[in-house]
């Protein structure tokens, strides 16, 4: 049994996300109790209600074309309708509690969604931790590998991998709400759309600012925030045309094809180009050693105004040239300053912006506890039973293993029973930690240790179902029987939030070939990889990592799917109108992913890069949702053209978005002087609260 100590790894964590779920669920609560004064449609409460009995043929078999929130419109009546109503709207997904509504009396409804309230309450509180502690634990260990191990900027990172892992499945939402509904479908996905751009660009991006205590401004997120504006402008002006077709829709993807080509030209242009001559200059100076060096006419002239666009568009932060402000530390360069007074100082302080920063494993900033015991002493293996005097020898011959890293403390299985037996020790250990790491947590207070309990089940879930091979949390009979079981938990995943069954006779053959290379990849892990505090090499680690970070991706939307549908059901049990509900407490349980994720890598030291998922993420989400779910529209209907207008909300949602890009480009440039300090964070929440009242009296009171 571990002693207590050591299992007390960071108590600061657990709290800081008990704190956030319990503080979130009480705002949510607060905002319910707002809306319902204020737009509650009191005509439902107060009108005499008679159960209409309809005939059997005309009662409706289904309401699976219907939005649970229509369902006082379309079923009135507390009864066999509203029953049905409540079971089948959205797609059969149905309202959370569909028995609240089965009923004949309406006071029934509410006495019942009073004795369902503590465990409302204790629901969204453990859903609000389970997006927390997803985002941190199972999400970002593999963003925080590819940016650091594989050398990328954080800043791609952000307008890739978590630009896709937070946008995917939104992407995927409104091609489907378009698709399937021609005549409103575009309008509650556009509204989505620019709803989420306006939450992720200022609620979230303001609450990084605040949590990182400030950030740079440079290049990079002018450049984000500028797509951005591009990508509303691009948009608006399509729409304002009265139809969407093919030419809009090429235009849609062309314009993020684009954007990604961009960042992609600039960064291959600072590694071969920018690059070498930093090293050459740094080559030089250690040639003279601390001499002073005086930047020849050549070395001026190599700093180009192209070189200093072409880096700055880059994601890398600073712009390194041989040229006047490497030598003078000029803050011309979009924020970036050197306060040093020699030229082999300034060149180390530069290079030391894209150096990595380890925050995991023995030497990292952030080092957790590994999850599986010390290498000891004795742990050797049997080179060979007979041969002479029974020598025993240690096997550290990393060079010629494709598994384990050289200088890895990790050994490998001497066979495939060992590996397994292992294994099977090492996973019921880091069980055994988890639990342990709840109840005999000293520093945590009885109702936190309560809220770990309620998310023990899915912590085991998630242990089980996403692969994190990274350094510090590296477990290698976790790791393989996560890899062997991520594609069950995916087919469940796309089953329930997506309609797609894996399991059907077209994709039954599809998914066995899946599932047996992941129990073949994961059989070869026990056998393989390295066990205790081993280390895996890169070229087997980052495949695993990557396939761990897609799952947590469908993890952290499964949960925020399941936020959203409880929200929807308070809404509709206090007759919060649809629309009210769209504006403010949906948009905000749908971009919990977003605030969850991006919170977490500010929080681990990565703001860059979740500054720029918040204005990345939007443009990656509006171009391909809107480009994708027309050009099927399209497809389907075979109109050329689809005629559409724009709505006040979405009107405002434009404005607002725009606004928010500019104060944003403005603070930080030309008022912080390349740095976004935490008055902006205050300032972009006031912008969202306006926009959401604007949004609202527009709506209501045109």
């Amino acid at each position: 049994m571990m002693s207590v100590g050591s299992i007390q790894r960071d108590p600061y964590r657990h709290r800081f996300h008990n704190k956030v779920a319990l503080w979130s669920t009480l705002g949510v609560f607060a905002l319910f109790l707002v809306l319902s004064i204020i737009f509650r449609e009191e005509s439902e409460w107060t009108s005499e209600e008679t159960n209409v009995s309809r005939s059997l043929e005309d009662r409706p078999t289904d309401y699976s074309e219907y939005s649970c929130s229509y369902i006082y419109q379309k079923a009135p009546a507390p009864g066999d309708d509203q029953c049905l109503f409540a079971r089948t709207c959205n797609d059969g997904n149905g309202i959370w509690a569909p028995f609240v509504f089965c009923h004949s009396n309406k006071f029934t409804t509410l006495t019942l969604f009073l004795l369902l309230s503590p465990v409302i309450i204790v629901w969204m509180v453990t859903l609000f931790r389970l997006l927390g502690s997803t985002a941190e634990d199972f999400f970002s260990p593999s963003l925080e590998m590819f940016s650091l191990k594989l050398g990328l900027p954080p800043r791609f990172a952000g307008v890739t991998l978590l630009a896709l892992g937070n946008g995917a499945a939104d992407v995927s939402a409104t091609v489907s709400a378009i698709a399937n509904d021609p005549d409103d479908g575009y309008k509650l996905s556009l509204g989505a759309l620019t709803g989420a751009a306006m939450f992720v660009g200022g609620v979230v991006a303001g609450i990084v600012v605040l949590v990182a205590g400030g950030v740079p401004c440079r290049g990079a997120l002018v450049r984000d925030a500028t797509a951005l504006i591009v990508t509303i402008s691009v948009t608006w002006a399509s729409f304002a045309t009265g139809s969407i077709g093919t030419a809009n829709t090429t235009l849609f993807l062309s314009m993020y094809v684009i954007f990604v080509c961009v960042v992609l030209i600039a960064d291959i242009y600072h590694r071969a180009v920018v690059l070498p001559r930093m090293q050459a200059l740094e080559q030089a100076m250690a040639d003279v050693d601390e001499a002073v060096i005086e930047p020849s006419s050549t070395d001026r002239s190599a700093a180009s105004s192209l070189s200093r666009v072409m880096t700055a568009m880059s994601n890398y932060d600073h712009v390194c040239g041989a040229g006047d402000e490497v030598f003078e530390g000029g803050d011309e360069d979009w924020g970036m300053t050197t306060n040093t007074t020699s030229p082999k100082e300034k060149a180390a302080a530069l290079e030391a912006v894209d150096a990595p920063i380890i925050l995991h494993g023995q030497n990292g900033l952030l080092t957790a506890s590994h999850h599986s015991r010390p290498v000891e002493s004795n742990d050797f293996i049997a080179a060979d039973e007979d041969n002479a005097g029974g020598q025993y020898e240690l096997v550290r011959d990393h060079m010629n293993q494709l598994c384990v890293a050289y200088g890895s403390e990790g050994f490998r299985a001497s066979n495939w029973f060992g590996g397994f037996q292992d294994s099977k020790q090492e996973i019921m250990a880091c069980l055994r930690e988890t639990w342990e790491d709840i109840t005999y947590n000293g520093d945590l207070r009885a109702i936190e240790k309560a809220m770990l309990i309620c998310e023990f089940p899915f912590t085991v879930l998630r242990r089980m179902t996403v692969p994190i091979p990274c350094e510090g949390y590296y477990n290698r009979g976790v790791v393989a029987l996560s890899v062997a079981l991520c594609p069950l938990w995916f087919a469940y995943y796309i089953r329930v939030g997506h309609e797609v069954n894996l399991f059907s006779h077209d994709k039954l053959a599809f998914f066995i070939i899946v599932e047996v290379l992941a129990i073949a990849t994961g059989l070869c892990v026990l056998r393989f990889a390295p066990g205790g505090s081993g280390t895996m090499t890169m070229m087997v680690a980052a495949p695993i990592a990557f396939v761990g970070f897609v799952i947590a991706a469908t993890w952290i939307d499964y949960l925020a799917d399941h936020l959203v549908s409880l929200l929807d059901f308070i809404g509709i049990i206090l007759r919060i109108p649809g629309s009210v509900m769209g504006l403010t407490v949906l948009a905000l349980g749908n971009s919990m992913g977003d605030l969850s994720s991006n919170m977490t890598m500010a929080r681990k030291g990565f703001a860059n890069m979740a500054m720029t998922a918040c204005f990345a993420g939007p443009v990656f989400n509006i171009f391909l949702g809107l480009g994708f779910g027309f050009t099927k529209l399209v497809a389907e209907t075979g109109d050329a053209q689809i005629p559409v207008t724009i709505s006040a909300s979405v009107f405002t949602g434009f404005i607002a978005v725009i606004v928010n890009c500019i104060t944003l480009i403005v603070t930080g440039v030309f008022v912080g002087k390349g740095r976004i300090e935490v008055s902006y964070g205050y300032i972009a929440l006031g912008l969202y609260v306006t926009y959401v009242v604007v949004s609202l009296c527009l709506e209501f009171f045109l």
